[in-house]
């Protein structure tokens, strides 16, 4: 929204006018800090800021200046659209006024044609002037030439005009969306006394912003090198534009508790036993009471305001505060459409996996693992590009990571799985049968089809583990596995070996299971 000047009151010369801009802001995940300078001329005694947006907490307000500038009573004051009409403009404004002259200038000429054709027609009907039977071909041809001009150029017109209309749509629509964002302006009164030309710094508070991390994640599946770039989705409905203003990112939750509430004794007593009058009272607390919104609980939001957009602060959740300073000045425009700003980037080296999971998929998976980034990387969502191309988007969660860090990279076509049928069988053991024998057997065979280099493949068997010390699990594992407790859980058997271009392997888990006969086993597949 484009800021009205700063009017210096009637105690100044009539030339001397102040300008406030939007210098800097500061946005959290639920809210922003705005700093705007306000430039006053030597000698003023009161400083006046009108359209000043209704959005911002008057609660939250700060005015501060340098030494020599004292400062007095400050007062907002709230006022209907209506009642400010200097406030009507908006960026769009000048826009629309010359697209408007244009379409006025060819609806112009589209009507000077009208006229024309109209005095053709009429000379064709021979209500106009009779001409002289002498000159009757050489009239007809140029009366044909002129009406063939004037059609084209009018047919041309009205492509021109229909082209206009949609160029100003949109925007008369952004305009009144504006309008109906902005349903009041705020006033802003500083008396202030000044021998010398200074400049004010005013902060306040907008709860109508915030931001939200996101980030890409750039993997080269050959060398294993993995960019982490950051990236921040910036939205503010505030009423007013940021126009090339110093912008810094906090993970810091204003709103948040800051404190404990005091404790309290832990008291014993017996309570008298309840009379007639206190049973009844009970009885009517007990009652349902009946369901109605009140007006403090449908909240503030002004009939017909936009809805304002809401960021997920559960992201940040955990994490210590954080500021990222953007190097450079931005421009984020008041509305619904989300800024993506970029915020650096990490580079990492990877070890690029080829995870299999037989019992879930017949197919390998590329992951890649690398050593936790250092600083706060508060958990977003994570767009993956591997070799150039992009892959899909998962979810960057570092705090809820281990010591290493995975990302998914999409599945590779050229890891073969074949999963063999598995073999199952039961019988009694024991000299009378007493206990229930299950046998299992499984057997996968993973080829490696890339043409050149090898892979790291890693697959994972999800074996049986007993919660009862009467069932039995023998298992028996070929080759060897790595660790029958991946990620310190039992029963999660991992292989992890280098397999060459065209080399396969095939590796088998076989599982006999023992329980009491008569017991009824959870788990049996």
């Amino acid at each position: 929204m484009k800021q009205a000047p700063l009017l210096i009151a009637a105690l100044l010369p009539p030339l001397a006018l102040a300008q406030s801009r939007i210098d800097e802001v500061l946005v959290y995940p639920g809210g922003a800090q705005v700093m705007r300078l306000a430039t006053v001329a030597a000698g003023a005694r009161e400083l006046v800021l009108n359209c000043l947006t209704a959005r911002f907490d008057p609660d939250s307000l700060q005015v501060s200046a340098p030494e020599g500038v004292n400062l007095g009573p400050v007062q907002v004051e709230t006022l209907p659209r209506e009642r400010a009409p200097e406030c009507a403009t908006s960026p769009l404004d000048e826009q629309l006024r010359k697209l408007e002259a244009q379409r006025d200038t060819l609806a112009a000429e589209s009507g000077a044609l009208d006229t024309s054709l109209g005095y053709l027609k009429a000379l064709g009907s021979g209500e106009a002037r009779a001409t002289p039977a002498t000159g009757i071909a050489t009239t007809a041809d140029s009366i044909r030439r002129t009406a063939l001009d004037a059609l084209q150029r009018q047919a041309q017109l009205r492509r021109q005009l229909e082209d206009l209309d949609k160029q100003l749509a949109p925007l008369k629509g952004e305009r009144d969306r504006l309008a109906a964002a902005n349903p009041q302006w705020r006033s802003l009164r500083v008396r202030l006394s000044t021998a010398r030309e200074a400049e004010l710094k005013l902060s306040y508070r907008v709860q109508q912003a915030g931001w939200a991390p996101s980030y890409r994640a750039l993997l080269d599946s050959a060398s294993g090198a993995l960019n982490l770039e950051r990236l921040a989705q910036v939205s503010q409905q505030s009423g007013e534009d940021w126009r090339n203003v110093k912008l810094r990112l906090s993970t810091a939750q204003a709103t948040q508790k800051v404190g404990q509430n005091p404790p309290w004794p832990w008291k014993l007593d017996l309570l008298p036993p309840p009379g007639p009058a206190a049973i009844a009272d009970m009885r009517m607390q007990a009652a349902p009471a009946p369901v109605a919104m009140s007006v403090a609980a449908q909240g503030s939001r002004v009939v017909g305001e936009p809805e304002l957009e809401r960021f997920d602060l559960s992201v940040f959740q955990g994490s210590y505060a954080t500021e990222f300073v953007l190097p450079l000045r931005v421009s984020i425009d008041s509305g619904t459409q989300r800024a993506s700003l970029a915020l650096g980037s990490e580079k990492q080296q990877a070890r690029v996996l080829a995870r299999v999971q037989p019992q879930s998929e017949a197919g390998a998976y590329l992951v890649a693992e690398t050593v936790k980034p250092a600083g706060s990387w508060p958990r977003g969502a994570v767009q993956l590009v591997r070799d150039g191309a992009l892959v899909g988007s998962s979810t960057l969660d570092v705090a809820g990571s281990d010591d290493r860090l995975e990302l998914p990279f999409g599945r590779d076509d050229a890891v073969r799985v074949q999963i063999e049928p598995e073999q199952r069988n039961a019988a009694n053991t024991g000299f009378i049968g007493t206990r229930a024998e299950h046998r299992y057997g499984r057997g996968y065979v993973v080829e490696n089809r890339h043409s050149t280099g090898a892979v790291t493949l890693q697959l994972v068997e999800a074996s049986p583990v007993s919660q009862h010390e009467d069932i039995k699990v023998q298992a028996q594992f070929s080759p060897t596995p790595t660790t029958q407790a991946w990620r310190k859980q039992p029963g999660l058997v991992l292989w992890e070996q280098p397999l060459a271009a065209g080399q396969s392997q095939r590796f088998t888990a076989d599982y006999v299971i023992s329980a009491p006969k008569e017991a009824q086993v959870t788990g049996l597949r």
